[in-house]
């Protein structure tokens, strides 16, 4: 039977490599030893291929269905991203059907932090009091620094307790979250294909 295979699916607008490297060397890689501790072989699943592939909504889809939170990566650029945004209305999706983040039960599933901005995201978003990051939010930071210190410091005290307290919420495995995953992030990807097939012809046309 299907279950779930990811504590975490971090949700990252993948803009370019440097980004790419800062999430998984800077961020991810202090998480998971962070978390080793306090959750046996923790497992993150972080996607770095560039939003492109034949393939990519569907494992997308699966590896997102199978994540038992999604920790979030906030910036104004993310709120641009249509697969971003659908990674984020998904686990929602599933908050408001679990009945988590109301008035009785005030947690949820999304573990949103900021890198960039943070006073223009929806004000759903800014009602779940991010994690501020932008200190840290250096693509170029390196791994061995006293910034990556701080910033694992920080996330040892904010970032670990909530993900810890999180775990201790999430409802059981269903098989429909991946059928309508699925669905979705292949509806963007025909749609982000066919726009693709369109903008060339019409800049031949415009010459």
């Amino acid at each position: 039977m299907t279950d779930y295979e990811h504590h975490i699916f971090v949700s990252y607008r993948r803009s370019d490599d440097d980004w790419v490297r800062w999430t998984r060397d800077n961020f991810v890689r202090a998480l998971r030893s962070l978390l080793q501790p306090r959750l046996s072989r923790v497992k993150i699943y972080t996607d770095e291929r560039i939003e492109t592939g034949s393939t990519w909504p569907h494992d997308l889809a699966q590896n997102h269905s199978r994540s038992r939170l999604l920790v979030a990566l906030l910036s104004r650029d993310y709120f641009e991203s249509d697969w971003c945004c659908l990674e984020l209305a998904l686990m929602h999706r599933r908050e408001r059907l679990a009945k988590l983040r109301t008035a009785d039960n005030t947690g949820g599933l999304i573990i949103p932090v900021v890198i960039d901005d943070g006073d223009c995201f929806p004000e759903a978003i800014k009602a779940m009091q991010p994690l501020p990051l932008h200190d840290f939010a250096n693509p170029f930071m390196r791994s061995d620094s006293p910034k990556q210190e701080a910033l694992a410091e920080l996330l040892r005290e904010r970032l670990c307790p909530a993900i810890e307290h999180a775990l201790g919420i999430v409802p059981k495995f269903d098989p429909a979250w991946e059928r309508i995953a699925h669905k979705k992030f292949v509806k963007v990807f025909r749609i982000q294909s066919k726009s693709q097939i369109t903008m060339p012809k019409l800049k031949l046309i415009l010459r």
